[in-house]
């Protein structure tokens, strides 16, 4: 006898809905930025001091959406 509640298939398909939508965004922030410094919008001097916050910015949404992924799939 399973006494856990199992989750229905909407539930998952949302969870991963969100992984998707978070993923998503942050692509298109980090070609938004890349466009940007090509167009010399930001200044390439403005952008390296600001590359390591974005690289860390985007590497939590990355791992935050592969945490929402793998706990969607349980």
């Amino acid at each position: 006898m399973n006494l856990e509640p199992q989750k229905s298939e909407s539930e998952i398909r949302n969870y991963s809905g969100v992984a998707r939508i978070l993923a998503s965004v942050t692509i298109l922030a980090l070609a938004a930025t890349t466009i940007l410094v090509v167009l010399e919008i930001i200044p390439r001097s403005t952008f390296a001091e600001m590359a390591g916050k974005i690289a860390m910015v985007a590497g939590v949404c990355v791992v935050s959406a592969l945490a929402i992924g793998f706990l969607s799939r349980r």
